[in-house]
């Protein structure tokens, strides 16, 4: 069954078509490209998995396909593969009429983006996302971005793809662990956003993970918040998309600290959202009953929230996140379910929210 959302933006309008239909994406694509130029970024794992099938798709309708490979997971998400994709790319011939594929997980539609953003002073993109995480959240919004020794996503751009092509079918040959990878942003979708989708999953879970038959409804509730989102701020000029950062600035922070090797980024956003929790608590935008529920759902999908670490450089990172403001943490907190506030809140605070989570 095929799903469209139209995201309407002042800068790009563009379709995220959410079907396991090879001609809708080839439809969607001819609709969409004025070029037969495609550049195709991947990490290995992807290289392995599909992309043969997905060249020889594009190649059978007449597309000139280049393919380069990056390395999987956020240390591929760098400096050094941004510069090794802009010299493949001259070596091809790519050019500012060409358009980039980011075919993979979060980390390659990051970079992918990211490069697209630069290449030429700007080249047309498209996101076919491979993983949940990257189907549900990453794909859709234009945030493009590489991690730095300072922190994650330091440097980046706000860049629209000119089409996004969901098949929930790449995700029969991903892990378990990566399908809970992307529970952590549909859980972060329901506590923002709805009471009623709570309920959904919460029903929904069953031995830590969903059904596939439950895949295409739930990227699709995922994606249309997201997308009503970036429609009213595209660029997190107003706020009110800085919603969406819901468990980021700790994870982030979680992920830095740990080098990208303990956590997938969902794992650390699953326990920075029952941060969040924590701190809504202490400072009484929620009550009890509101964090219960927080934990019930991350306990359900059975994610580890053991958060043991050191307290005083997860703060520090967390004050470099480019949501502080005056050397204060911006925090998204709960207050009910299906209901957030954005709070300043003061390192004291913070620390000692810190203490009780990581020992």
């Amino acid at each position: 069954m095929k799903q469209v959302i139209n995201v309407n933006l002042k800068t790009n309008k563009y379709d995220i078509v959410i079907s396991q239909s090879e001609n809708d994406f080839l439809t969607g694509l001819k609709k969409t490209l004025k070029t037969s130029s495609l550049f195709v970024i991947t990490d290995k794992n992807i290289e392995k998995l599909h992309l043969k099938y997905f060249t020889n798709l594009l190649k059978q309708k007449g597309y000139n396909v280049k393919i380069s490979v990056i390395h999987a997971g956020e240390t591929g998400k760098n400096i050094k593969s941004l510069s090794f994709l802009y010299d493949k790319a001259l070596e091809a011939g790519i050019d500012r009429k060409s358009c980039v594929i980011a075919f993979g997980g979060g980390v390659v539609g990051d970079v992918a983006g990211f490069f697209a953003a630069t290449y030429m002073r700007g080249i047309n993109y498209i996101q076919v996302p491979t993983t949940l995480l990257a189907m549900t959240d990453s794909s859709v919004g234009g945030k493009t971005a590489i991690n730095t020794k300072g922190g994650k996503n330091i440097a980046g751009a706000f860049y629209q793809p000119s089409l996004v092509w969901i098949n929930s079918s790449f995700l029969s040959t991903l892990p378990r662990r990566h399908i809970k990878n992307g529970f952590a942003e549909i859980i972060k979708y329901a506590l923002i956003f709805d009471k009623k989708f709570y309920d959904y999953l919460f029903d929904a879970l069953d031995n830590e993970t969903i059904a596939p038959k439950d895949f295409d409804y739930i990227i699709y509730k995922s994606c249309t918040y997201k997308a009503k989102i970036i429609e009213k701020d595209e660029k997190e000029i107003t706020g009110l998309r800085a919603v969406l950062n819901l468990g980021h600035t700790f994870a982030h922070a979680l992920e830095t600290l740990t080098k990208y090797r303990k956590f997938l980024h969902g794992e650390a956003v699953a326990i920075g959202i029952l941060f969040a929790a924590k701190l809504s608590l202490r400072t009484k935008i929620c009550g009890p009953e509101v964090y219960k529920e927080v934990e019930k759902l991350l306990k359900k999908a059975n994610f580890n929230l053991d958060a043991k670490n050191d307290e005083q450089q997860l703060l520090l990172l967390m004050k470099k996140d480019k949501k502080s403001l005056n050397g204060n943490i911006k925090f998204i907190l709960i207050e009910n379910i299906g209901k957030t506030a954005d709070r300043l809140v003061k390192d004291d605070i913070v620390l000692d929210v810190l203490k009780s989570f990581t020992r």
